[in-house]
């Protein structure tokens, strides 16, 4: 049977009509300039013509600013204005991160970067080694503190503090007497503890416009300070002397306001830190750790026998305490927000560095272990790690940023031999008693 070959058609004005008996001519290479559209020639040049137009009356307009503005033209107003870009790693791994092994060095991570801070400089390095931020400084004795937004940092009884960000120095302040604290909030709002003239502690509170918005005075002596992370709240730790017998007192403050909003003294105890807890604070004596809501009131308190090690998230407490005289065997004890106990357990190493994620991961270092805990339900996870091992970090999801005197690589423990260290791994199960 033949097949009847079918023709494509269209309607037009109601009679039907063959597309294969139209006939369409198509430019020829031989033809010049007649196969161009003269319409879209035209519109083409008038684009280019508006984009000089545009980019002359740009400079024109940045010439004429420059010159009329040129005294208001500072490093100081670039700083300001650049002081909200940031650069951000991600949640890459580290590997191949080298850097000078000096006699005092400091820790942190920012936007996803190692922040290296040393006596005589400050650094960030990126996961595969490339130095953004470089700044030379002289602290003797640093303290660094890393917010969602800023760096900051200062000389413990030093004069001078910095901010930056993830590229550059962004402001440089000096107190009138020794620094003795500071702490950041994540909104760039931040707080310097220092002496005073009339009083024997000043808190200084800077906005995070880097202008002072006020200050508070104790006639105690201020051991530590820190404010919320909306820059709303503030927790002052101070100690006297009354009867024989030491004190502490923590006050509290809503920003702005003169008057304290709440207070609580504890007798017979030294203060050792206070810290951002989530909406409260946690505050560490020499006999106990006290957690506060935000309004002040306290949320519970647990009763240590000594503290080796002390790191705080928005979640849990993580403390380390040595049972031998030697450091080798140490107890181990994760607070959650009501300072209950969701993990008590003794290790039989030396405790190098110990500390716990906003999502919940306890960390510990020894001198060759890393372990991760699970303080919900009190499993743990060992990789072996390279000699020298100085800081561990929380980086999310399992991982761990590990820092030894000149090197750091990530560890992720849900496969602990493809760290850089090498090395054997090993997966334990274990609950808290």
């Amino acid at each position: 049977m033949k097949l009847k070959k079918r023709r494509s058609s269209e309607v037009s004005l109601g009679r039907r009509r063959d597309v294969s008996d139209v006939l369409v001519e198509l430019p020829r290479a031989d033809d010049g300039e007649s196969g161009k559209n003269e319409y879209y020639l035209s519109v083409a040049k008038k684009y280019r013509l508006a984009r000089l137009v545009t980019l002359a009356a740009f400079i024109l307009f940045a010439l004429f600013m420059m010159t009329a503005f040129s005294s208001e033209i500072t490093i100081d107003n670039m700083m300001y204005l650049l002081r909200d870009i940031n650069v951000n790693s991600g949640g890459a791994a580290f590997s191949g991160v080298s850097y000078s092994a000096e006699p005092i060095q400091r820790f942190g991570l920012y936007k996803g970067e190692l922040l290296y801070v040393t006596g005589s400089e400050e650094k960030l390095f990126s996961p595969t080694g490339a130095v953004g931020l470089s700044v030379g400084m002289s602290f003797e004795s640093p303290l660094l503190d890393v917010s969602e937004k800023y760096i900051l940092t200062c000389g413990l009884d030093g004069y001078g503090f910095s901010v930056c960000n993830s590229f550059s120095e962004l402001f440089r302040g000096t107190a009138e007497y020794p620094i003795l604290s500071c702490d950041m909030a994540d909104s760039g709002d931040f707080v310097i503890v220092t002496g005073g003239r009339e009083h024997r502690s000043t808190v200084y509170l800077y906005g995070g416009d880097f202008e002072l918005r006020t200050k508070y005075s104790k006639g105690d002596f201020v051991s530590d300070a820190a404010i919320s992370n909306d820059g709303k709240r503030l927790a002052v730790t101070s100690f006297g002397v009354l009867e024989g017998e030491y004190y502490t007192d923590v006050t509290f403050y809503d920003v702005g306001a003169d008057a304290p909003s709440g207070s609580d003294r504890i007798g017979g105890e030294y203060p050792l830190a206070v810290e951002t807890m989530g909406d409260g604070f946690s505050v560490l004596t020499t006999a106990s750790v006290r957690i506060y809501r935000r309004d002040g009131t306290l949320s519970g308190s647990y009763i240590h026998g000594g503290v080796g090690m002390y790191n705080v998230s928005d979640a849990y407490v993580l403390l380390t305490a040595p049972k031998n005289a030697t450091g080798t065997e140490n107890s181990v004890v994760i607070l959650d927000s009501a300072a209950s106990v969701c993990y008590n357990a003794v290790i039989g190493e030396k405790v190098v560095d110990a500390a716990v994620s906003d999502t919940g991961e306890a960390f510990l270092l020894s001198q060759g272990h890393a372990v991760m805990i699970n303080p919900a339900d009190g499993t743990e996870r060992t990789a072996v790690v390279g000699v020298g091992a100085k800081r561990i970090i929380p980086t999310g999801d399992g991982t761990a940023l590990l820092c030894l005197s000149s090197s750091a690589y990530t560890i992720d423990f849900a496969h602990p031999s493809h760290t850089e260290a090498g090395g054997a791994s090993e997966d334990e199960t274990g609950q808290g008693g």
